[in-house]
């Protein structure tokens, strides 16, 4: 069994330590790290306070970074609406920058699931996410190829009515019909792409990274906090919201508890998130869970057919449904207008009724015993009948008698 034993990706030495932490289940020390060095900052404020800090420190982690050759910082958030909200933060500092020109179109959007729908303004400069595989023809070539899949960002070059010019990583610039990017209802499936999802953004190797939580780490598990944590090779940043932290924090004590909320507890919050661990799906955990409920089924079945058949062996009726409904409505009706005898008939009705049923048992028990004298005297009766008869008949006679007698039985 391969055992992560270090990562090699990140430069110091305790960067390794503190990202290998969150890997090896020590959350609650490399939360308190990251709390004392800095890196881990708590917004004051809701959800749109805590995507204007997010975009106000990737602006400041360039300006720090500005002198640095190849410097990257990169935003990764839980969902797809909070990456593009974030987007549309930085959007507004690159714009200020002068590194985005003024909106030429405003299209009609929408993200992956198709759940979403917003108006995108685009103008040369955007950094766009892509959705699916996606071709695109060169300007250099004039061939037709793949310019970017599912998480691809690519450049804004250019916009016209019909088109629209991608540039990619790699410098190559293609022209995208935008009827190749819509759905089926006509909305394009691009989002800003200055900030990825956890999932979009693993893959990925960068000098600084910001893991961003503003709807608070709620959203977050063990594999998102190491996935969103290990993408640097200098440092990292957690960014998330104070008031969303408190609200969960609230939400999950019991209702009249007024104790004060402290940072204390909300650092306490964030490492109860980040250390959940999602179980993992195999064959064998499936046909276990099946096999569980099979036995929980026949268990269940057993449970209600036991009264019943309680019942039929001592010789009861088993009770359907309806005739429950019915009497629980009667018992009901009674115990509001009479309280008292209600209850005393609810309490005793059962057995009033074994004995009724008792009862009638036995009664029919006798009239079958009564039947059957009464037929045995009925028999006897012709018997001595017949046997007079033949005392006073030739033996000719009662031979005949005892033919006769013997065809009416």
């Amino acid at each position: 069994m391969p055992e992560l034993g270090s990562s090699v990706r990140q430069k110091d030495a305790e960067e390794r330590e503190r990202t290998l932490m969150f890997r090896n289940g020590q959350t609650a020390e490399a939360v308190r790290r990251k709390a004392a060095n800095g890196t881990l900052q708590v917004a004051a404020g809701g959800y749109r306070e805590a995507i204007q800090r997010v975009a106000a420190l990737w602006q400041e982690r360039r300006d720090a970074n500005r002198d640095q050759p190849g410097f990257t910082v990169t935003v990764s958030a839980p969902t797809n609406i909070e990456a593009h909200d974030i987007s549309m933060a930085i959007r507004a500092y690159r714009r200020s920058a002068g590194e985005i020109g003024g909106d030429e179109i405003m299209i009609a959007a929408t993200d992956g699931q198709g759940d979403r729908s917003y108006t995108l303004a685009l103008a040369k400069g955007d950094r766009v996410r892509r959705f699916k595989r996606i071709n695109a023809t060169f300007a250099e070539t004039g061939r037709s190829s793949n310019i970017g899949h599912n998480g691809t960002v690519l450049e804004v070059a250019g916009l016209s009515n019909d088109r629209l010019m991608l540039r990619s990583a790699g410098g190559k610039v293609g022209f995208v019909p935008w009827d190749r990017l819509r759905d089926d209802v006509g909305r394009v499936q691009l989002a800003y792409g200055d900030a990825l999802t956890t999932h979009t953004a693993q893959g990925s190797t960068v000098a600084e990274h910001i893991h961003a939580m503003p709807s608070g780490s709620r959203l977050v598990t063990a594999f998102g906090a190491y996935t969103a944590g290990s993408r640097h090779r200098e440092q990292s940043f957690i960014v998330t919201s104070d008031g969303a932290e408190r609200a969960e924090i609230a939400g999950r004590r019991p209702l009249g508890d007024r104790r004060e909320i402290t940072p204390s507890d909300v650092l306490a919050n964030i490492t109860r998130n980040f250390s959940r661990q999602d179980e993992k799906e195999s064959a064998v955990s499936m046909l276990e869970r099946a096999a569980n409920v099979r036995r929980g089924t026949i268990r269940a079945v057993q449970a209600f057919l036991q009264p019943m058949e309680a019942r039929t062996a001592v010789q009861g009726q088993a009770t359907s449904l309806p005739e429950r409904m019915e009497r629980r409505r009667i018992t009901r009706a009674l115990e509001s207008r009479l309280p008292g005898p209600a209850e005393r008939l609810r309490r005793h009705g059962e057995s009033v009724a074994r004995l009724a049923r008792a009862g009638a048992a036995v009664a029919e028990r006798l009239a079958a015993v009564a039947r059957a004298k009464r037929v045995e005297r009925q028999n006897e009766r012709e018997y001595w009948q017949d046997l007079a008869e033949r005392a006073s008949q030739t033996p000719e006679q009662a031979q005949a008698q005892t033919r006769r007698s013997r065809r009416r039985r």
